[in-house]
């Protein structure tokens, strides 16, 4: 059947109607009626403010069709693979965070993450070695000359361990040298993470012991001065506002450990901000409500969406600079009450069926 010539029959037959003087039957009428009174009852449901307790500092703007008028998008997270790029990223154990724009009024784009910050309330997150290995491979040391390349990371109860290459003063002997360094993380009064190795092999020398009765600061043989990450003397300081690619974090941690699961930290900035309860019950969701995101070119206000993994008891996988590729093969689901669930496929099954290369 032709369609076009189809729907064109349906218009003429509309206009015929229409010059005839018809009017429609009262049957249409009351299916309209019925329609539009359900329509106006759904809407100040639909359109009233979801910010959480505690999440809201000023007044609301004026809302339009494309502002809610909320500071932020508020996040809710529980047990989420949360990567920022590749293996960049962490597990999200419990997080209460707001997503902030830039520019005030504008949604939170998430094609752009430069656009946006991430400011914690409250929560905690683990650092697997994994992603503490990308995160100094394919960001702050991803320059040359460089003083270290390949790290691998490890961790243990107290203790972060790092096996390199190294060059001295980012350039002698002209080959990586095998280097090892190892030692604990503490938060400065700046509320940086500082790295002091207390254990530091060269070539399986054992050197830490006599560069500490010498003296020697490590800055006397590497240069680490990286946005959000500095040597200073024989401690290196991540600043987490600024060391990880963006969004940029913003929040204090109140505290720091380190496991062999790897690196804990916990945020309590704002301990007030409480959620409500998710559209469905999960033991692994991000949830979003209140405030207005943009994803492809669609903009959601005053959002209420739940994203949980396609597979209903698997941990979801959440990577932000590659979301579209998950949302395009995801499901959506919509309730009565306007919340939307996403059904993603975990992003590590994609990568795999893709055939991506690890990071």
């Amino acid at each position: 059947m032709n369609i076009g010539f189809f729907l064109r029959g349906i218009a003429r037959n509309f206009a015929l109607i229409a010059i005839a003087g018809l009017a429609l039957p009262a049957t249409a009428q009351s299916l309209i009626e019925r329609q539009q009174t359900e329509l106006h009852q759904r809407l100040p449901q639909w359109n009233s403010p979801r910010i959480p307790e505690g999440m809201q500092t000023g007044d609301l703007r004026r809302a339009t069709a494309r502002d809610s008028g909320a500071q932020a998008l508020s996040l809710s997270a529980r047990n989420v693979d949360f990567y920022l790029t590749g293996d960049i990223g962490f597990h999200v154990d419990q997080l209460a965070a707001t997503l902030e724009p830039v520019n005030a009024g504008e949604p939170v784009q998430f094609d752009d993450p430069r656009t946006f910050v991430i400011r914690v309330h409250h929560g905690e997150v683990l650092v697997p070695p994994k992603a503490l290995s990308a995160l100094f491979n394919a960001h702050i040391l991803a320059y040359s000359p460089r003083p270290l390349n390949n790290m691998r990371v490890t961790t243990q109860d107290d203790v972060l361990s790092a096996q390199a290459g190294l060059k001295l003063w980012s350039w002698f002997p002209g080959t990586w040298l095998d280097a090892s360094l190892a030692g604990p993380i503490a938060l400065n009064a700046s509320n940086e993470l500082v790295f002091t190795p207390l254990d530091i092999h060269l070539l399986g020398i054992p050197l830490g012991g006599l560069l500490r009765g010498l003296g020697i600061k490590l800055t006397w043989l590497l240069n680490v001065d990286r946005e959000g990450a500095h040597l200073i003397d024989s401690h290196l300081a991540l600043d987490h506002r600024k060391v990880f690619p963006p969004p940029a974090l913003a929040g204090n941690i109140a505290a720091v450990r380190l496991s062999p699961a790897g690196l804990h930290l916990r945020f309590a900035d704002n301990p007030v901000a409480k959620f409500a309860e998710p559209p469905e019950p999960s033991n692994s969701y991000l949830w979003l409500q209140s405030g207005d995101a943009k994803l492809f070119d669609a903009i959601t206000t005053n959002a209420n969406v739940m994203i949980v993994d396609e597979k209903k008891d698997e941990v979801l996988h959440f990577n932000l600079y590659d979301y579209r590729r998950q949302v395009a093969d995801s499901k959506l689901f919509m309730g009565e009450d306007g919340a939307i669930i996403a059904r993603l496929p975990s992003y590590h099954r994609l990568a795999q069926q893709a055939g991506d290369k690890p990071q």
